[in-house]
């Protein structure tokens, strides 16, 4: 079903792209300026207020040239002429109404051609082909010691070149196998003077091999000696085991942390039992908190500012106090809704809206939560009925009046503004239709149609 337009379209000289004419397998009653395609005929037509006009000048759709036969001119069917004119090696006839267009023979011999010396035409064509010169093939007998190869070219026209290869020990192995086999590559020991650069590649070393003779490691990216690792790890964290707070008593028996321990620094202790670091009720510890030696101590001289404190915080969390504790949501009844997921030990609390029991229908006593961040900055309710006076004084105010007939339809809607959606259709098929529509002013939209017309306008205001 197509859409009814009532008015003019005007696109403003853009383009109407991958359009069809309407087809047809007759010609319809005309209207003078309509075009059509006549599928019968295979024709396009438009009407001329008198009959309907072919546009298509043949089955081409192409101007009739009337070509003289034997000439190189054609009289184009607008009384202009057409000439073919011939070029260097191309010739133009007319004969029998047919157009022929041939290129000169050229004078090359036929034949085949080795290593062939061939020139072109500015056409492209072969003007001229002779054979050339052949090369010369080469035979390399090898002799040799164990770093030395001597090789005979020998071309086909019996002349010879010697050609000597020598080697280096410990850098490079020449070897001829037989009289025409010669390898060159590294022997088992290399020696290299110098540097030497791997670029893109890695050097793997096989069975039990090692790399030696590492040089001082002085940049972040050198390679690292055993002396220097070792060196590098000495002094780092050592557990020594677990301590009473409240006592000092180690693990260890007959040791005392607070009284005959001697101190070296990284030394590690966690709290198995909780009490007062060094007696110090500024510095309780729990269970799980533990200390590190960051100052080296005698045995008997320890005090609380040898060691670095590591709280666990493992307490039980108050409303003020970070500790352990749980979250969980309220059981079910009037907070029912409440979501709450744990994921690596964080909680995710949140409205699980979407598994609450669905209300029936909407009721007075019924409200939302809403955030009032334009006045109190505060959570606060919204009733049912607050929300729809709102929406009823401030939105979606409707409009609906029908114009029988005539070319101007004036809608008067009184809806104090000019934010209105208009829409229209025809009110005997109930078709949306379209017309030129004017917000005349805010209380007014005047609807053109270019006949006269039988339709129903709705209006919506917006805002």
């Amino acid at each position: 079903m197509a859409i009814s337009f009532l008015d003019n379209l005007n696109i403003n000289n853009n383009e109407i792209q991958n359009v069809i004419i309407q087809r047809l397998g007759a010609d319809p009653t005309g209207v003078e300026g309509k075009i059509i395609y006549n599928n019968g005929t295979n024709t396009v037509k438009y009407y001329n207020g008198t009959g309907w006009i072919s546009l298509t000048a043949n089955t081409q759709g192409m101007v009739e040239w009337e070509l003289g036969d034997g000439s190189s001119t054609a009289t184009i069917s607008n009384g202009n002429e057409a000439q073919f004119a011939g070029g260097t090696g191309i010739t133009t006839t007319l004969s029998g109404k047919i157009i022929t267009t041939a290129l000169a023979n050229t004078a090359v011999t036929a034949g085949s051609y080795t290593t062939a010396n061939i020139t072109v035409d500015a056409q492209g064509r072969i003007t001229t082909a002779a054979s050339g010169t052949g090369g010369v093939t080469y035979t390399l007998p090898v002799s040799s010691g164990t770093n030395l190869a001597i090789l005979t070219l020998t071309g086909s026209d019996s002349s010879t070149d010697p050609v000597t290869i020598n080697g280096t020990t410990n850098e490079v192995s020449v070897v001829a196998n037989n009289a025409a086999s010669l390898t060159i590559g590294l022997p088992d020991n290399v020696t290299i003077t110098g540097d030497l650069t791997v670029t893109g590649g890695d050097i793997t070393l096989g069975g039990t091999g090692r790399i030696q003779g590492v040089d001082t490691v002085t940049a972040a990216t050198d390679a690292a000696n055993k002396a220097y690792v070792d060196s590098s790890v000495a002094g780092g964290l050592t557990f020594k085991g677990g301590f009473n707070a409240n006592t000092g008593v180690t693990a260890l028996a007959g040791t005392n942390l607070y009284t005959n321990t001697v101190l070296e620094k990284g030394d590690f202790y966690v709290v198995t039992v909780a009490g007062n670091f060094f007696g110090n009720a500024a510095t309780p510890l729990t269970v799980g908190d533990s200390v590190l030696v960051q100052t080296a101590a005698a045995s008997g001289s320890a005090v609380e500012g040898d060691f670095a404190v590591i709280q666990s915080d493992t307490d039980l969390a108050t409303l003020t106090t970070v500790g352990i504790g749980n979250v969980n949501k309220s059981p079910a009844g009037n907070l029912d809704g409440t979501f709450v997921s744990y994921s690596s030990g964080t909680a995710t609390i949140g409205v699980d809206i979407k598994n609450n029991a669905v209300a029936s229908q909407a009721i007075a006593e019924m409200e939302f939560l809403v955030y009032d961040g334009g006045d109190t900055d505060t959570n606060l309710a919204l009733s049912i009925d607050s929300l729809a006076t709102f929406v009823g004084a401030n939105t979606g105010r409707e409009f609906t009046a029908a114009s029988s007939s005539g070319t101007s339809h004036v809608f008067t809607h009184n809806l104090g503004t000019d934010n209105v959606m208009v829409q229209l259709f025809d009110a005997s098929t109930k078709e949306t239709v379209y017309a030129s529509v004017d917000r005349t002013n805010t209380n007014v939209v005047t609807v053109t149609t270019a006949a006269s017309a039988n339709i129903r306008c709705l209006i919506t205001k917006i805002g």
